[in-house]
């Protein structure tokens, strides 16, 4: 994909967090009630700031951790569809350069990091 740095995925963020990328972050020095917030399904979701992800830096629209991302943005803009089928994300205009063996590898990937997010869910 040929991300075209817009940042609309960083705008009004739900993205849900893993335990990994929790502690990734953590130990990146990031304090996780700073960073993160646990809804009342008990999933983990990056914290907004004046409106965007706290990791967005809004003049250059560039993310201030890009190599420790959380893996739902490493996904992005792949996602799940009302009915479960993997969608593009219709705000993402590069979304079409998506190849089919990114769609491919980031579907296999996006499938299991939700099951063990409503799995870590549940647990807590």
């Amino acid at each position: 994909m040929k991300c075209q740095q817009c940042a609309k995925c960083c705008e009004g963020t739900l993205m849900e967090l893993s335990v990994k990328d929790l502690k990734r972050l953590e130990q990146a020095g990031h304090g996780r009630e700073a960073i993160a917030e646990k809804g009342a399904d008990g999933i983990w979701r990056l914290r907004n700031f004046e409106g965007h992800c706290v990791f967005l830096e809004p003049k250059q629209r560039t993310c201030t951790i890009y190599p420790l991302r959380p893996l739902g943005c490493y996904i992005y803009p792949l996602n799940i569809g009302p009915q479960g089928d993997l969608i593009i994300d219709a705000i993402c205009p590069a979304g079409g350069s998506l190849t089919a063996e990114e769609r491919k590898r980031k579907g296999a990937l996006l499938h299991r990091h939700l099951r063990e997010i409503d799995s870590q869910a549940r647990l807590k």
